[in-house]
C-alpha cells in the first residue's frame, strides 16, 4: 500500500500483448496500473503521474531504450523505484544500470507469481535498502 492507498506502478513495456497480461494480473492484485508503450511515453507518464510506488521497465523498447528511461526517470527523481523486467539483459546494461542504483532485474519469460514476489520485494521497507544489490531471476 502505497502512503494514499493501493500502489501505484508505471508499467513500461511495448509488447501489447504482454503489457495487457501484466497490467490485468496487477489490477487483480490491486495495484493501480499507468501503462506505456515505448520509452518516450513512459517518461511523459512518469512526468505526468509520477512519481510512481514502482516502475517496471523493459529494455528493448522503441523510441527510447529502457536504460535512457531510466536514466530521465532519476535525473528527474532520484529516489523513484525502478525494477527492470526484460528478455535481454546484457552486461553492458546491468553496468548502466548500476551506476543508476538500479540492481533489480526479472528475465522474461516469468511467471505471475515471480512477478509479484519480485514487486512485493521492492515495495517492502527492507526492498529498497537491498535494491542496488543485483536481484536476479532467470527463466529456467
Amino acid at each position: 500500500m502505497g502512503a494514499n492507498g493501493p500502489c501505484t506502478l508505471l508499467l513500461v513495456e511495448d509488447e501489447s500483448r504482454l503489457r495487457n497480461l501484466v497490467a490485468q494480473v496487477l489490477k487483480c492484485e490491486g495495484y493501480g496500473v499507468v501503462e506505456a508503450a515505448d520509452g518516450r511515453e513512459g517518461v511523459e507518464r512518469f512526468h505526468d503521474s509520477g512519481p510512481f510506488d514502482l516502475l517496471l521497465v523493459d529494455l528493448n523498447l522503441p523510441v527510447f531504450s529502457g536504460v535512457e528511461v531510466c536514466r530521465q526517470v532519476r535525473a528527474s527523481d532520484p529516489d523513484q523505484r525502478i525494477m527492470i523486467c526484460s528478455a535481454a539483459i546484457l552486461a553492458d546494461h546491468e553496468r548502466d544500470l548500476s551506476l543508476l542504483g538500479i540492481g533489480h532485474f526479472l528475465t522474461k519469460p516469468y511467471r505471475a507469481e515471480d512477478l509479484l514476489a519480485h514487486i512485493a520485494f521492492e515495495l517492502a521497507p527492507r526492498g529498497r535498502e537491498l535494491a542496488t544489490a543485483p536481484f536476479k531471476t532467470r527463466a529456467l
